[in-house]
């Protein structure tokens, strides 16, 4: 896809940079993404990745440089509903099924997906009565996409999506 003159890109990051102490996660990182595009980060661990994904998020604020969703702030995007995420981090709820948490998260969006349609897209609509907390590594990670895709997401971001 091509940019057009005057159309405000899904992402936009300009000059953006994060340091932890002397270490420089992202440095003066610039990147445009239009909406429908599909793109991949990729690189070593360590190279700043997940910190790119947690400025992109507005889980983190940048050093210097800007973030921008949909023309705007991260959180507000965010709050929106207009932004899935599965993160390389989440913890397994307790004693809950894995339809309950689907449809818990789904419900708090304005128009959500269908919970079958999330857990059919997923993979797992067979483990919809299953708890998730005696779910293997691999299926919670299924877990966490479907949560992804719960609120029919504008821009949906995918940190380690095969990890497990």
């Amino acid at each position: 896809m091509t940019p057009t003159e005057g159309t405000t890109p899904a992402v936009s990051f300009a000059g953006a940079a994060k340091a932890y102490g002397d270490v420089r996660a992202v440095d003066g990182m610039d990147l445009r993404i239009e909406r429908g595009e599909t793109v991949a980060l990729l690189g070593r661990n360590g190279a700043g990745k997940s910190t790119a994904i947690a400025l992109l998020l507005g889980l983190r604020p940048p050093d210097a440089g800007t973030v921008e969703l949909f023309g705007g702030p991260p959180e507000g995007a965010v709050r929106a509903g207009r932004v899935g995420a599965m993160l390389q981090e989440a913890r397994a709820v307790p004693r809950v099924t894995v339809g309950e948490l689907v449809a818990f998260v789904a419900g708090r969006y304005p128009a959500p997906m269908p919970v079958g349609q999330a857990l059919e897209l997923a993979g797992i609509a067979a483990l919809a009565g299953r708890r998730v907390d005696r779910l293997s590594g691999g299926q919670v990670q299924r877990v966490r996409f479907a949560l992804a895709l719960a609120g029919r997401p504008d821009l949906l971001v995918l940190d380690e999506p095969t990890a497990a």
